[in-house]
């Protein structure tokens, strides 16, 4: 199924608000004890294996990331899109 796009004046806007709710969600209280559990486990990471085989786990990490993100941001847009669907949707049918 194919997504329609964006129009290219809509996608600041809706960059803006998902960085500032990316931001929000890494705050939230439930992450901190897991950002310290990654600390903790890349510290033992570069003492227990060579630095070729931790710089391969970086780039794995930030492929993984880069990956991930791109799924959020998507699945942002396409909720932006149904909810912008179902808005239309809603005021066709208080209009008739």
């Amino acid at each position: 199924m194919r997504q329609q796009q964006l129009p290219e004046w809509a996608k600041p806007s809706f960059d803006g608000r998902f960085n500032m709710l990316a931001t929000l969600a890494g705050k939230q209280q439930e992450i901190e004890p897991l950002r310290l559990k990654q600390v903790e486990l890349e510290d033992q990471l570069k003492q227990e294996v060579t630095p070729r085989q931790y710089q391969l786990l970086l780039e794995w990490e930030e492929t993984l990331n880069h990956r991930n993100a791109l799924e959020k941001e998507f699945m942002f847009l396409a909720g932006i899109k149904d909810g912008m669907k179902c808005l239309k949707e809603l005021y066709e049918f208080a209009s008739d």
